[in-house]
């Protein structure tokens, strides 16, 4: 009976695959999220055997959490929480950075912020824009507040006393909107966002400040995970391929240059470490 059990276990457990879950923050409204990650999580399975459920958190601050909490095993973060987290969690395992091709045909690890307004209200610079109403997306957001934080300090702005409002809308894409809706006269988005909403809405914002490089977002690994199968998903997401499925849903629904992935030096995210000295006036 006992030799039985044990055959049993053995050849049923292998026909089961193991599910893990997978952690993404709200970059953009869950809907557009899901489609744009459901290709990502389809292939993972197919590369590795094993099931990977989409988590969706409610914000940045619960993809955070979760992960000190263990209660996810692998994530997809911006680059200030993985810089956080980094610190705070030496255990947490980096696997790989998401890259994009620019406008220029180069695939990058890079992307920046831009601060944005609608073209018809002729503001130029920052200093034209006293008294005006401006918008970030989240305070734990890396375009949407931290790098345009830097971007203030860099020309001795203070926007909690410079704007006549600040608003935070939390999602990138709510931004575009907002502008035209005039509730705001400036916003801060990724670039993404911004030819997004430009090939939406046609040409009728203008740049009006970028920010310096900033380094895309990281894939991690928890604890959780063996780091056998850490290493196996990182081939697999280092082998996606441009005009694979996974990566042309990101820019169906999300309108990402999606590019692939590939592992970056260990001093890759310093930098940002230097954006985060300026978030607070």
């Amino acid at each position: 009976m006992l030799q039985y059990v044990s055959f049993f276990l053995l050849f049923f457990g292998t026909l089961v695959a193991k599910e893990y879950t997978f952690a993404v923050y709200p970059s953009n409204s869950p809907a557009k999220v899901v489609q744009a990650l459901t290709p990502l999580m389809e292939y993972l399975h197919h590369q590795t055997g094993e099931t990977f459920r989409l988590v969706i958190t409610k914000d940045y601050e619960e993809i955070a959490t979760r992960i000190r909490e263990n209660s996810v095993d692998f994530a997809w973060l911006n680059t200030k929480n993985y810089v956080l987290l980094q610190d705070q969690i030496p255990s947490l395992s980096y696997l790989a950075t998401y890259q994009e091709r620019s406008k220029s045909g180069k695939i990058t690890p890079y992307y920046h912020a831009f601060i944005i307004a609608l073209k018809e209200a002729n503001i130029h610079t920052l200093h034209e824009a006293k008294e005006r109403h401006f918008a970030f997306t989240d305070k734990d957001s890396t375009s949407g507040y931290a790098y345009p934080m830097m971007l203030f300090h860099e020309q001795d702005i203070n926007p909690y006393t410079f704007f006549s409002k600040v608003f935070f809308l939390k999602k990138h894409d709510n931004i575009p909107p907002a502008l035209i809706n005039r509730s705001i006269d400036l916003g801060a988005v990724s670039d993404g966002t911004y030819y997004t909403a430009k090939e939406d809405y046609g040409d009728i914002f203008s740049i009006v400040a970028m920010s310096k490089p900033i380094p895309l977002d990281a894939i991690v690994a928890t604890t959780n995970v063996p780091l056998d199968f850490q290493k196996r998903v990182q081939h697999a997401l280092e082998s996606v391929s441009e005009d694979a499925p996974a990566m042309l849903a990101f820019r169906e629904h999300l309108g990402w240059a999606s590019a692939g992935f590939a592992r970056q030096e260990e001093d890759f995210y310093a930098s940002f470490k230097h954006a985060l000295q300026h978030q607070t006036p």
